[in-house]
């Protein structure tokens, strides 16, 4: 490891996001970087080959980034205290993550996705290759940014070091116009504003914030002490006041207040955020369940119901609110059904939580036993503990049917064809012993009665036979010709001609 040639080293537990990220760096010019997939390997390559910097990914297993700051900022790893680490995250993307890891002396941290240009310049700054600037939000060595809006240049250096000393990022302006550049082109999180400006009025650029930065903290600061100019600035969006003249030390905890502020206003927001998209992730699953037309229902360890769809409601007969809440083997289950819903949670945990059943009896609530198909779930909490199952069920009973139609369609078929080659075996004996007993009728000479007699019922017989063999062929050919046609249904015998 050389001046020139830092040593960087990338941990992530997620093998493909390690290997890009290992990749775009490589790319930038920085040859020398040490790969981790986890927590631990994080540790022991640093305390092996100690790294000038370090990017880990927050969520990994064992160990993760939060506390590998930690302990590389701890007395167990002397020399590591200060190798810079930035932290990086999918997962915790609030201000919570943020102030964890500050406490946890990170570098810096970057929410994910994030562009790679991002990333390098947080890595120039940890490396001391650029100087950091206000607009470099991801930076932990700042409590926040603030924005001071006075005109008065010896009370804006008085609040720029008291406030630059508590760990603030200052950003200054001394007109309405400048304010507004400044709050246009900064992440602001928090602004003293005096209440006097020279060229407009701190009243009506509060509104302005207020509407271009709405979770923005604004103090403003007046030598008014009128309570009226005190609760319109209130009503129209001020946190909070200071009265001139004020002392130092009460700026600093106001503004420390301030930032609580911020932070609970941002936490709300994140949360809302969050809680409307979980609505409309449930909005969405109940829509799906509820127009599914086949039976979706969910139970407890012991059978009962906690969900039960409109597809169970039609397929069995029972009313949500009749069926939750009591045991679904008591309502479903035909009599003689052996296995019950604790049998059904041993069979789950046995063939890891997954289990089908082609053809199971059910019961409606008319009494009607019929077939379904079965698909169960096991339901696991989030400490891994199998709370329930879940099935969908689909009546077979059509399925059933058609099976029953192709195979009688199939017989019919065969019948058929057997009907068909009878006809052409059969009728040309039949003429031939037609044909011989008219020759001998003609020829014999003195045919006795009886003789006559007996030829004719030959020949009634024979024509007999014949009408019945051409019958069966008319009424087989449309069923011939259907079934080879259409492919689906064949005519019944009673249909055909």
């Amino acid at each position: 490891m050389t001046e020139d040639r830092p040593l960087l080293l990338v941990a992530n537990d997620d093998r493909a996001m390690l290997d890009l990220t290992t990749a775009q760096i490589r790319e930038r010019g920085f040859r020398s970087v040490l790969a981790a997939g986890d927590g631990e390997e994080t540790i022991e390559l640093t305390r092996l080959r100690r790294p000038d910097l370090v990017i880990s990914d927050v969520s990994m297993p064992r160990v993760d980034g939060f506390q590998i700051c930690r302990i590389l900022k701890s007395p167990l790893f002397p020399g590591s205290e200060n190798i810079p680490v930035i932290l990086t995250s999918a997962t915790y993307r609030d201000v919570i993550a943020e102030q964890v890891a500050r406490n946890s002396r990170a570098f810096a941290y970057l929410q994910q996705p994030h562009e790679p240009e991002t990333l390098f310049r947080l890595i120039d700054l940890a490396l001391g290759q650029s100087e950091p600037e206000v607009g470099d939000r991801h930076l932990l060595r700042y409590l926040g940014t603030i924005l001071i809006v006075d005109d008065d240049p010896d009370i804006v250096a008085l609040l720029e070091h008291t406030l630059t000393a508590e760990g603030w990022s200052v950003l200054t302006a001394s007109s309405v116009a400048e304010a507004r550049l400044r709050v246009e082109d900064f992440p602001v999180q928090l602004v003293l504003l005096d209440y006097t400006i020279p060229d407009g009025n701190g009243l009506e650029l509060l509104c302005w914030i207020k509407r271009q930065r709405p979770e923005a903290v604004v103090i403003m600061v007046t030598a008014n002490s009128n309570e009226d100019v005190l609760i319109d600035l209130i009503k129209n969006g001020a946190d909070d006041y200071i009265r001139k003249p004020f002392d130092p030390d009460d700026v600093s905890l106001a503004c420390r207040n301030a930032l609580n502020k911020y932070n609970f206003l941002r936490i709300h927001e994140q949360f809302q955020e969050k809680i409307e998209k979980l609505r409309s992730v449930t909005d969405y699953l109940d829509l799906v369940i509820n127009l599914s037309q086949e039976a979706i229902f969910s139970c407890d360890l012991f059978g009962r119901v906690k969900i039960w769809n409109k597809g169970a409601e039609r397929m069995y007969g029972f009313s949500a609110e009749e069926i939750i809440g009591n045991v679904v083997d008591d309502y479903l289950d035909p009599p003689d059904f052996k296995r019950k819903s604790p049998d059904v949670m041993k069979i789950l945990k046995q063939r890891g939580g997954s289990l089908i059943e082609t053809e199971i009896m059910r019961r409606k609530k008319s009494g009607e036993i019929f077939p379904v198909y079965a698909t169960y779930s096991a339901i696991v909490s989030t400490e891994g503990e199998y709370i329930g199952f879940s099935v969908i069920e689909r009546d077979v009973t059509p399925v059933r049917a058609l099976e029953t139609e192709r195979i009688r369609s199939a017989r019919l078929r065969a019948i058929t064809q057997t009907a068909v080659t009878a006809n052409d075996q059969i009728n040309t004996p039949l003429g031939v012993i037609l044909g011989y007993s008219q020759l001998l009728q003609k020829t014999i000479p003195g045919l006795s009665p009886e003789h006559a007699a007996a030829l004719e019922i030959i020949q009634q017989q024979v024509l007999k036979i014949k009408g019945i063999m051409n019958k069966l062929k008319l009424m087989s050919d449309p069923i011939v010709k259907n079934y080879s046609i259409e492919g689906v249904t064949m005519l019944d015998l009673t249909q055909s001609r």
